[in-house]
Formats: C-alpha cells, structure tokens, sequence
C-alpha cells in the first residue's frame, strides 16, 4: 500500500501535509461540491438529448461506455482510446463538450482499464488484439441498435486506431467515416522510429548520459524480445523525447506535466467513483507492461499495411499533429499516401504532438463538422482525395 505522499504524486499532487480526520473529511467535501458543480455544468439540458453513463456486457465481461449529446438523433462518433489502457471516462468530457451540438459522442473505457478495470493475469488469462477487436465490434453494434442508427463515425486513437482501422476494413458498412488521430502503422517501426529519433536530440544537445543509457537499451525494440524491451522502455524513452523535443504527449508541456494535469481533473470528475480512482492507482499495470509479455509481443507483430492492406471502402481522415513521435507522423503520412478510399483527407496540427484533441480543440471541432460530418449527411466532398495542411 502506498503511503500518502506516494498517492498524492500518483494523483500529481504536491505532497501532503499530516491531516487530522477533520480535515480528510472537509477535503472529501470538497471534492463533492467540485464534482456537483462540474455535474451541473456539463450536464446535458436539452429534452432532445441523450447522457447516460451505463456499463454492458461485452465479451463476457462489465464494460463501461458514457453517451453524451444534444440531440440523440445525432450521428454518433465513437471515440476509441489510446494505450492500450488509457481510458477516457472522466478525462475528455469538458474538452469535447462542444462537440456534442453535432454529434453523440461515446467515450468506452475497454477492459480492464478505467471503469471497466478488473484484475487480470497476462499468464493465466492473457488479453489478445483479438479479444478487443471482438469487443469494439460489439460496443458498435451496441450503440447502432441503442440509438437507432444505421452507421457511425469512428475515432480511433493511438492504440485506438489500430482497432479502428479493423474496423474499417471488416465493417465498412458500419461506417459514415473514420478519423484516426496519431495513426499507428506498425507497432516495431513505431518504436524505432521514436528510440531514433530520441538519441538524434541526445546526441544534438550532448546529453552524454543519455546517449549512453540510450545505448545500454539499443538495439530497441529488442528483436529478440520485443514485447518485453517494450513493457520496460517505451514510458521512459517518451518521457525523455518529451522532455527533449516536446514531441510526445503535448507539444507545450512536458509528459510529465501533463500526466499530472490529467490525473488532477480525474480526482475531480463526477463519473469517477473513488473505487475507480484507487483501481487507477493500486490496480495492474495495463496488459502491455505485463510480464511474460504475451500481449506486448502480439502488439509488436501488429503491421496494418501487411494485416489489412491499403485499400478501403470507408472514407479516411488522418488528423495528425506535426510534432508527433509518440506515433510517428512521418510513418502515418507516408501510409496515407499509399490508402485508396472512396474519399481521403490529411489535415496536419501544426501546435500538436500526440495530444492533438487537447492541444488544438478548435480546429479539431470545425475539421469534424466541415469536413467529416457531411458524410452523414449525403452531402460528402466530390473530390476523392484531398490533402490540405
């Protein structure tokens, strides 16, 4: 168990003074007039709209989605996030609330992560890409009888956009559109091309201990073993690059930084229960940082040119942030320009890494709604390619 001021740095708070229950208690009440205040303010008011935050059972297990919008006869986007295991129920609401004037937005925390945590054994019991793609099928299909929709639009995100991209390619039925923001590729290339790009800054400003830890870790990813050169580098190599570059995370702050920010607005978010919140701390690492690693080497072999192809029935939105290495632009842009879709369009951030949502919100909103959302609306761009910066 960790002592309080272990649990404030894991919240990214300061360290704590010693607290009498008196004043354990007011901090609690505080916390619920926050979380009241912050219910008040994002809850949805229009007799048209839809907020539910509910779990169901997907794949055999309790998994959580939260739907917010102004109108429930909105398209739905479907956002799907990052990690795996980084969740986004109680973190994206303020920032996407906008959003919900023209879509009904669904945040799903996948499993084992988040609101849908459990503990789980990467030995006994290992998760396996295919077991999530299984499981984003049925949240779709979920959603689509719910709501009474046809089709969605798909955000896919980081990890999020390896699924959706199967997505894509399996159920182009299912979909209006999809967006895919800091696009993977490939798994390996991803991980090379972030270690070099990293010991090119080291080397550039003569971080003389770095370079030589750097390469202590090289070759990187261990070919040998991958998902374990992965599970023990990957969080260390994007914190320094961060630091470095600002070329991880967000583009204006430190990874570190921003962690801490994050984990602030969850202590105070309202969809979060303090079970949630000590399942977050004292829970399991995500699957992908596991020993024996099963599930890190399933993502290391993960290649969706080779798996999938490029050649798709769905129209394919790339919004990418100029300064990302955490999934590297220059791979995601280069696959782009191979994809034949019905339509495809490129829209670079250029004040963005990874983060590209919480960094740009503005241009993010008004590509959606110019740009994305007319798919829904019969009214799609006549040009079949597009690329604009």
């Amino acid at each position: 168990m960790k002592n309080k001021n272990e649990l404030a740095a894991a919240l990214g708070l300061p360290p704590l003074p010693s607290c009498s229950a008196e004043t354990i208690g007011a901090l609690l009440w505080a916390r619920e007039v926050l979380q009241n205040h912050q219910t008040t303010t994002y809850a949805v008011q229009d007799p048209k709209g839809i907020e539910d935050l509910k779990s169901i059972k997907i794949g055999g297990v309790e998994q959580w989605l939260h739907i917010r919008g102004r109108n429930r006869d909105n398209p739905i986007l479907l956002y799907l996030h990052g990690g795996p295991g980084y969740p986004l129920i109680g973190w994206m609401e303020a920032t996407m609330q906008p959003w919900e004037d023209y879509f009904t937005v669904v945040h799903w925390d996948q499993r084992q992560t988040g609101k849908s945590y459990y503990s789980a054994n990467d030995e006994t019991d290992p998760l396996t890409v295919n077991q999530f793609i299984s499981d984003t099928e049925e949240v779709i299909q979920y959603l689509l009888g719910f709501l009474d929709q046809s089709k969605l639009f798909l955000l896919g995100h980081s990890w999020g956009s390896m699924l959706g991209m199967q997505m894509v390619e399996r159920h182009p039925d299912w979909l209006y559109a999809y967006i895919g923001i800091g696009q993977i590729v490939s798994w390996m290339d991803n991980e090379k091309v972030l270690f070099d790009r990293l010991i090119d800054h080291a080397k550039n400003k003569q971080e003389t201990e770095l370079v030589a830890k750097l390469n202590t870790i090289s070759p990187y990813p261990n070919p040998e073993k991958p998902g374990e050169s992965f599970a023990k580098h990957s969080n260390f190599l994007r914190i320094e690059l961060s630091r470095l570059a600002r070329e991880t995370g967000t583009h204006h702050l430190p990874l570190n930084e921003a962690i801490a920010k994050n984990a602030l607005s969850r202590l105070l978010n309202p969809f979060l229960t303090v079970s949630d919140l000590v399942n977050g701390i004292f829970g399991d690492q995500p699957a992908c940082y596991l020993p024996p690693y099963h599930f890190a080497d399933e993502l290391m072999q993960m290649n969706l040119p080779d798996q999938i192809g490029s050649s798709f029935d769905v129209p394919i939105f790339f919004f990418s942030g100029r300064h990302d290495y955490q999934t590297p632009v220059t791979l995601s842009d280069a696959w782009f320009e191979k994809i034949k879709a019905p339509y495809k369009e490129l829209v670079h951030f250029e004040e963005s890494a990874h983060i590209v949502v919480r960094e740009e919100p503005g241009k993010v909103l008004v590509n959606l709604v110019n740009k994305v959302l007319p798919f829904a609306q019969a009214k799609g761009p006549k040009s079949s390619v597009a690329n604009h910066e």
